[in-house]
């Protein structure tokens, strides 16, 4: 019997058969890794990961969610890619649901059948552009997904890219799970507030045309104005949106009071420092290198607001925050180093982040944000013996190297590089909430002649836990971001910021994950004296060293070697 085996014995030893067996067992673990779900995402951003948002919302599922993808086959190459990684996450989204999410793909490429589906879906093909060798050609292509929840649905024209899929998918849940018309959101309107126009010929700095039509009420539903000097607030209302400043009479004061006595929720957005920018259309001059006009001055109307939003425990000071070291960089190309071209940071827009610590890592405003843009903040006092009974919790910071410049702040670049930005006191706060039963305004005050007294509410009910988020500048919703240099860093982080601060207050985080993660601004942080001439002598004697220290080794195996 041995004798039988002693061939393939032989040849088990040869290296040619090993080599073979090698290369076979390659081959099987890759045809058995390619089945698998196993990619991981080691960027600091997790773009291609997905978040426990996906089986928070999957499992609230009360029937099975049908997900139809659409997707042509035929796609030039450097769409491919992108498209199969889109298609492997809306896989594991489906693994994810645990039974409750079905996924069917289909080819209207290869299909007449599969392409009246797409059209009955509403799913119409797209135009990709293709380019090789100087020429360039179009081809028309399905990249859509099609929603099914019971008798809802809900159609994704385009889900193309892998970062923004998931919460496409979790967003087109949300609007078939959502019951009734009420959006529960209101904009509160004051004499001073930033306009609500949809975006157009008057869009710009003091406009939230875009977050609020485009961003807020395609999640949320309808979202109306609300003017507390001539309307009650409406029962439906659980959070109001109040963005730039104003004046309140006591009759409207008492109605936001007693909303907010109430359990209600209110997000200030507070305009402190009234401005200009002069700019050739509607480009602003301060953003594109024309520098020399602009300056701030105290806003009329923040002793107003202040009055009012200083006995919840917050006042917003007359100034603006520079923050050099925590900047965007913004405008023209510049040699911002001897021989380096980049863009130089403009200091008045303050990039917060997790990793730098100038956000709050253990409030769940802020644990999932990565980054947060701030144009134009001013600093907050936080005031904690007004509430007694709430928690007031700064969320937000500036930077340690930070300044503060009152009265008459000048905007320009050129301006603001003439003088030196010098460290008074930081870090301070930009931003930061109040949570708990409240003590009303009108506790120690004459009511307004209209109100009954029996109606009134001195503080908040046991059961209520009203919130009062603030933040010192109203351009964090402002039209101004939507400009094609800030339009994805709106979109990906200021914009998420919002909408998970308005589910949070009404108790709701099951989208916070997904909205938020690819919040993070990449920036090129200038590198150290001494890495760079660590880098320097590496490049110099690091290859050489190399080859001596392998020439060495040579040698001294060969003369092992040698019969002594």
């Amino acid at each position: 019997m041995k004798e039988l085996w002693n061939p393939l014995f032989e040849i088990s030893k040869s290296k040619v058969f090993f080599a073979l067996n090698a290369f076979f067992c390659f081959l099987l673990v890759n045809a058995i890794v390619s089945e698998m779900s196993c990619k991981k995402d080691l960027s600091r951003s997790k773009r291609f990961e997905l978040t426990s948002s996906t089986r928070k919302l999957a499992s609230t599922l009360d029937s099975i969610l049908y997900i139809d993808a659409f997707y042509s086959s035929k796609v030039p190459g450097e769409y491919k890619a992108r498209l199969e990684l889109t298609q492997q996450i809306l896989k594991e989204i489906e693994s994810a649901g645990n039974g409750k999410i079905l996924l069917r793909f289909y080819d209207p490429d290869t299909s007449l059948e599969d392409a009246r589906k797409a059209a009955d879906s509403g799913i119409e093909p797209q135009i990709l552009q293709k380019t090789e060798r100087g020429s360039a050609s179009v081809k028309q292509a399905y990249l859509g997904v099609a929603l099914r929840l019971g008798s809802k649905t809900e159609v994704i024209p385009i889900a193309f890219f892998a970062e923004q899929v998931e919460y496409q998918i979790l967003s087109g849940i949300r609007k078939m799970s959502r019951s009734g018309s009420d959006s529960g959101i209101g904009v509160l309107k004051t004499n001073s507030s930033l306009g609500t126009q949809a975006p157009g010929p008057g869009t710009g700095k003091d406009t939230i045309g875009i977050f609020l039509h485009q961003a807020l009420e395609t999640t949320v539903g309808e979202v109306p104005e609300i003017d507390p000097e001539n309307e009650d607030f409406p029962d439906s209302v659980e959070t109001l949106l109040w963005v730039g400043s104003g004046s309140l009479s006591e009759t409207a004061k008492y109605r936001l009071d007693q909303f907010l006595v109430k359990g209600g929720n209110l997000i200030i957005l507070g305009k402190a420092m009234e401005f200009r920018i002069e700019g050739a259309g509607n480009r602003m001059g301060i953003l594109t290198g024309d520098t020399e006009a602009g300056a701030a001055y105290r806003h009329p109307h923040l002793g107003d607001l202040n009055s009012f939003l200083e006995h919840y425990g917050i006042r917003i000071h007359s100034n603006l925050v520079l923050d050099p070291d925590h900047s965007l960089p913004m405008g023209p190309l510049v040699e911002v180093e001897p021989g380096i071209l980049g863009r130089a940071s403009y200091p008045l827009w303050i990039v917060s982040g997790k990793k730098d610590g100038t956000l709050a890592i253990d409030s769940d405003y802020t644990k999932e944000q990565e980054n947060l843009l701030l144009p134009w903040c001013s600093s907050l006092e936080l005031i904690p013996d007004r509430q007694p009974n709430a928690r007031l919790t700064p969320l937000v910071f500036s930077g340690e190297g930070a300044e503060i410049r009152s009265d008459q702040v000048m905007l320009g670049e050129k301006q603001l590089s003439r003088i030196p930005v010098r460290p008074n006191g930081g870090p301070f706060v930009l931003g930061a909430i109040v949570e708990g039963p409240l003590l009303s305004y009108f506790q120690k005050k004459t009511l307004p002649k209209d109100v009954r007294r029996e109606s009134f509410l001195t503080r908040s009910p046991k059961d209520k836990i009203p919130k009062i988020l603030v933040f010192g500048t109203p351009y964090l919703a402002s039209d101004i971001l939507a400009f094609p240099e800030y339009a994805e860093i709106f979109r990906d982080t200021n914009i998420p910021f919002l909408l998970n601060s308005i589910d949070l207050m009404e108790g709701d985080s099951d989208l916070s994950a997904a909205r938020s993660k690819q919040s993070l601004i990449l920036k090129m942080d200038p590198i150290s004296i001494g890495t760079e001439n660590l880098i320097s002598i590496l490049n110099v004697f690091g290859f050489p060293a190399i080859l001596s220290l392998y020439a060495v080794l040579r040698i001294v195996r060969r003369r092992r070697m040698q019969p002594k």
